[in-house]
């Protein structure tokens, strides 16, 4: 049997943040406290669970070590915690790691831009020369400032 919805989000939580307890993981998910100390008993015995969480933990580790962690994998990794996030409702928690996991893939697309550097070439120059021209003031040559350096 596979693991419910609910049991994936906890897994979500759980091995993606190294210090999180499974206690944690639990309530971050929408256990109460209480509850969740009595679900982490019965998720430890549960041999699916136990099994997807060393899964999930040892593919991740020896990818890491290997350097092959694409960039397919990564965005589909963003996308696995939107969705799973998106499947949890509309819990504060989960909003922000759904804006974290979007922040994420828009910086892999290059749609946030951290650093813009402008080069002073010959075509930016001719232009500015040209803006110059057509407002009627002086080339940037005649300038005093120009023949101070």
């Amino acid at each position: 049997m596979a693991l419910t919805r609910r049991q994936r989000i906890v897994l979500a939580f759980y091995t993606t943040e190294p210090d999180s307890t499974l206690e944690a993981a639990l309530v971050k998910s929408g256990y109460s406290e209480k509850r969740a100390k009595i679900t982490a008993c019965e998720l430890r015995r549960d041999p699916e669970f136990i099994a997807a969480i060393e899964r999930k933990q040892g593919q991740a580790l020896a990818k890491l070590e290997r350097g092959e962690l694409t960039d397919l994998e990564v965005v589909n990794a963003i996308r696995d915690i939107d969705a799973e996030c998106a499947l949890a409702g509309p819990v504060a928690a989960f909003l922000a790691l759904r804006l974290k996991a979007n922040e994420l893939l828009c910086k892999i697309r290059g749609l946030f831009i951290e650093k813009i550097e402008v080069g002073l070439d010959e075509a930016l120059i001719q232009r500015l020369e040209a803006g110059r021209k057509r407002a009627g003031l002086p080339p940037a040559a005649e300038l005093p400032s120009a023949k101070l350096q």
